[in-house]
């Protein structure tokens, strides 16, 4: 039902209710004329009529058919007023019971907005039990909501008795959506509250939706700095953020780019907002080449030199990873005959891909069209150069003009096919449970086990000497890592489960320790929950770069991916995985500074202040450390075999 629908339906009972009413008086002064006769007051008669309401003159001997009617519909309308009084509070009891019998495993979504509608309607189509906590109770979506069989909480996210209702000890994830940051804070603040004072142990999954980015790293940096709450994982999502990586995912560069060192590599980036921002964030972090030569970013756009500048300010390392370079917009339809350089025209006719964003999707795809035709103008091709549109979604005008078309010629599919402008959508494309439950399921199972290769490599020797007493831990630890190493070649079927069971079971055969006892403090998902969201960040980006390096290992010659083959051009290899760690690093707020041997304040320097001694060139690193930035070309045959059957 559409809110359309449900404001007709809100005017149509106000018009019954009222017609009801006005019956009620009418018949009730002819009811009243009708016993009184020649003694009849027309204002005594309107106010027994109003009596009748208040179910007064119940008298089993009426004098008038019409006063026996009045009598009835006046009954009926006030017990009608008295339900709808008490109505609400029963429905949400019976809500109330129905989730604390019947509901475990659930996902709780706390606001019914934009995206808090989208992500239910996705959840229940795909058979998960939903409850809502909302608010505002004239909510137009939650008619739909309702049809589709999500439960309905009326009251403020923040209070603990409505998170109690909502049956938070037995869910498995909640998600917090509103659009105020405060008042999402909040409600994550008293979910937590509320956890810790029920002392929940089963794992909860939290995502918390922050528009402002300021907020994300403060969070990210600081809230599970210690980790020592394994039983929940608050995880911070911002649509921006979201849509500029799956842009770059989508489409990442590397796509598009060629080997040719003659040609220009080069992208454009035309107008500017938050998610062009975090789009040239995830190039500075994950456009990087064996060859090391910065990727060249052309911005374009009215106020080039000024959003230039902002970046800058805001990142002024960016230099040593990208080369971006600001090009004034001097017309909005690209007419480029008498308006641009020379230069700028041949700059931007060569670029490899265009990425657009701006803050309304008509002037976004009068904008690719226009773009499109100075393309043509100058390479007298429709489709050669991509462009990818960034839609904001301000108006809903791709659906207007996709509605009720044929899927072969609508207006997308003309964009998409004939002229090489693809279509993403900044709320529809990214706000959906794939990506934010299900989305990161074959990147976070490749981080997990880069995590998994790097805590055998530098963290398990100290928990077998610290824990087990192992005398022997470092030639385990070569063992553990060889076995790692040899799997592509041993077993075609590897998954994370798989790599984790040998390796446990290795240990345990060889000390004699119990599987179980090594399971608690080895396994996978316990290396993994201990890490900060900022760590796990880390392997993700190292994870989500695998498709450049598959690509870019195959363009210089290190084909078949072989341990072999690897360390033949780890001279060419390791300097790319150092320059992609450095440029995550800055963009996380690290700066270079000398680290002090003592544990407790080295953690300190390192998790809290953001120092780090390897934020130097490739060159000046000691070889124990250059090794560390091979060792994960070393994990590409495994990781490949993985990443090519999901």
């Amino acid at each position: 039902m559409s809110s359309q629908s449900n404001s007709k339906l809100e005017k149509i009972k106000f018009i019954l209710i009222f017609l009801s009413v006005l019956l009620v008086f009418i018949l009730g002064i002819l009811g009243f004329k009708e016993t009184t006769g020649e003694n009849f007051n027309f204002f005594a008669a309107v106010y027994s009529t109003i009596c009748l309401f208040l179910m007064g003159n119940a008298d089993p001997v009426p004098g008038s058919t019409f006063l026996l009617i009045a009598q009835y519909l006046a009954a009926l309308l006030f017990g009608l007023g008295v339900f709808s009084l008490v109505f609400d509070q029963v429905q949400n009891a019976f809500v109330i019971i129905r989730i604390r019998f019947a509901y475990k495993d659930h996902i709780v979504l706390f606001s019914l907005n934009e995206i808090g509608n989208k992500l239910a309607r996705e959840l229940l189509d795909k058979g998960h039990k939903v409850v809502i906590v909302e608010s505002d109770k004239e909510n137009n979506f939650i008619y739909q909501i309702k049809e589709l069989g999500g439960l309905i909480i009326i009251g403020n996210g923040s209070d603990g008795n409505v998170i109690n209702n909502a049956g938070l000890t037995m869910a498995k994830t909640c998600i917090i959506c509103g659009n105020s940051d405060q008042d999402n804070m909040e409600i994550a603040n008293e979910v937590l509250f509320f956890r810790q004072k029920k002392q929940i142990q089963n794992s909860l999954k939290i995502l918390l939706h922050i528009s402002d980015n300021n907020n994300i790293n403060i969070l990210k940096d600081y809230l599970d700095i210690h980790n020592q709450d394994e039983d929940y994982d608050l995880e911070t999502f911002n649509i921006s953020q979201l849509a500029a990586r799956m842009i770059y995912d989508i489409y990442p560069p590397h796509n598009y780019l060629n080997s040719e060192k003659d040609e220009e590599n080069a992208i454009a980036i035309i107008g500017y907002n938050q998610a062009a921002e975090d789009f040239l964030l995830e190039n500075i972090i994950l456009s990087h080449y064996p060859e090391l030569n910065n990727l060249k970013v052309y911005l374009v756009d009215k106020d080039a030199d000024t959003y230039y500048n902002e970046f800058n300010f805001k990142n002024p390392f960016q230099t040593e990873f990208i080369d971006l370079v600001p090009i004034k917009l001097l017309n909005s339809s690209f007419y480029a005959n008498f308006a641009w350089h020379k230069k700028d025209i041949e700059k931007l006719s060569k670029v490899k891909v265009v990425y657009m964003f701006g803050n309304s999707d008509s002037e976004l795809l009068t904008s690719s069209a226009n773009f499109r035709q100075f393309l043509y103008n100058q390479t007298l091709s429709i489709t050669q150069i991509p462009i990818i549109l960034c839609l904001p979604e301000d108006a809903g005008i791709t659906e207007l003009l996709d509605a009720n078309r044929d899927p072969k010629t609508n207006a997308s599919f003309v964009f998409s096919k004939r002229l090489n402008i693809q279509l993403f959508h900044r709320v529809t494309d990214t706000c959906t449970s794939r990506n934010l439950l299900e989305h990161t399921e074959l990147i976070d199972k490749l981080s997990k086990i880069i995590n998994y290769y790097y805590s055998i490599k530098y963290e398990f020797s100290s928990e077998l000497k610290e824990h087990w007493k192992v005398d022997n831990a470092e030639a385990l630890i070569n063992e553990l890592e060889g076995i790692m190493h040899e799997m592509p070649d041993n077993d075609d079927n590897i998954t994370d489960r798989t790599i984790q069971t040998q390796l446990i079971k290795h240990l345990s055969e060889k000390t004699g320790i119990h599987y179980n006892s090594l399971y608690s403090r080895l396994s996978l998902e316990k290396r993994w929950n201990i890490l900060t969201q900022r760590k796990k960040d880390s392997n993700r980006y190292a994870a989500r770069q695998l498709s450049l390096k598959f690509s870019s290992l195959k363009r210089i010659g290190c084909d078949p991916l072989t341990i072999e083959n690897i360390t033949r051009f780890y001279a060419r290899l390791a300097p790319m995985e150092h320059k992609r760690w450095s440029a995550e690093k800055m963009v996380f707020n690290y700066k270079y500074g000398p680290l002090v041997s003592d544990k407790a304040e080295r953690y300190v320097l390192k998790d809290v202040l953001k120092i780090h001694d390897q934020l130097i060139s490739f060159e000046k690193l000691t070889e124990v450390e250059k090794e560390k930035d091979l060792n994960l070309f070393l994990l590409l045959p495994l990781l490949s075999q993985i990443y090519k059957s999901n």
